[in-house]
């Protein structure tokens, strides 16, 4: 034991802490730097109309009905999507979990090199005989 009273398990403990500490600051330090480098995401009130619109329209999965729901009594908003606040909910997480893999295969498409009108027309949310016609569909809420 040293003057201080500490065995050497202390004092490796400490240093294990302390390390880990270092460690947790830095990666805070780039995760504040990473964000400050992403666009704010801001849904206009109009977008948001549209988007409960087709999903009380019947144009979207049960889960994401259910978030609505939620969305309706107050517990969350759109916005709290737009965010990212509203994934730190499991359920949250799990309803556009689908939408997140559908949205990956439309980039991954993309990145190889297929054009949008053929990313569009092989969405597998995409309604049978739909056209492309230059606009995005409201898809990604399947």
């Amino acid at each position: 034991m040293s003057a201080d009273g500490k065995t050497p398990e202390i004092r490796a403990a400490e240093d294990m802490v302390e390390e880990r500490m270092t460690q947790a600051e830095e990666a805070l330090a780039k995760a504040t730097l990473f964000e400050s480098e992403l666009p704010e995401v801001k849904l206009t009130d109009e977008r948001i109309e549209e988007i409960e619109q087709q999903i009380r329209n019947g144009n979207a999965p049960p889960e994401i009905v259910a978030f609505q729901r939620r969305v309706d009594e107050g517990e969350f908003s759109w916005q709290d999507v737009a965010d990212g606040t509203a994934f730190r909910d499991e359920s949250v997480r799990s309803a556009f979990s689908a939408s997140v893999q559908n949205m990956q295969q439309a980039k991954d498409m993309l990145d190889a090199g297929y054009d949008p009108a053929t990313v569009i027309n092989n969405d597998p949310n995409r309604s049978a005989g739909a056209d492309y016609d230059d606009e995005p569909p409201d898809s990604f809420l399947r």
